[in-house]
């Protein structure tokens, strides 16, 4: 304990959560009245007991596409997200990214609903809000993961599209490049 009202916290590397152990680094779902289609995702940073035996989780969250202020702008309008990309040359290209035509339109829905973008947005919470693990890869892994039984229908596996600043709206690709839409 603390002096002068402040306390120590006590910090863990890992948790048991059920079954399941989750440590430090590992992504997780977290609890969401309301929103089947788009949990809250994040990266657990750290965890702690405070003093009064509060089980505290810091989180850096990942944004689904339709949360960004550009994915809100084409949701509303009911476009499709799929961005052109700035290239070295100022110029525009194909997105980076791109979803195949010759995918069924539930491959394609699917695909784009794994997609997340990290963020620099950061908080604490409650270590109950944790659901489970779940798994958060480079685009070539998922493609390389979906092809497995293990992960074919995998709810819990999502690929990095990129980055998104919240305070901004900007959204970059896994190269840094910004992401006009």
């Amino acid at each position: 304990r603390g002096m002068k009202g402040k306390a120590k916290k006590l910090f863990y590397k890992a948790i048991m959560r059920g079954k399941e152990m989750i440590r430090i680094g590992d992504c997780a779902v977290f609890l969401s009245a309301g929103r089947p289609n788009l949990p809250f995702i994040g990266h657990i940073q750290s965890m702690w007991e405070s003093w009064g035996n509060n089980m505290v989780v810091r989180v850096k969250w990942f944004y689904h596409p339709e949360e960004t202020n550009p994915g809100k702008k084409l949701h509303d309008k009911k476009v499709t997200f799929i961005s052109l990309l700035l290239n070295k040359n100022n110029g525009l290209r194909a997105p980076r990214y791109d979803v195949s035509p010759g995918m069924a339109s539930n491959q394609r829905k699917d695909f784009m609903e794994r997609a997340l973008y990290q963020s620099s947005h950061i908080d604490e919470n409650d270590v109950q809000t944790i659901s489970h693990k779940c798994l958060v890869v480079s685009l070539e892994q998922y493609e390389q993961m979906i092809k497995t039984k293990k992960y074919q229908d995998s709810e819990d596996l999502y690929y990095l599209a990129g980055t998104y600043e919240p305070t901004t709206g900007m959204i970059f690709n896994t190269d840094g490049v910004p992401v006009i839409c």
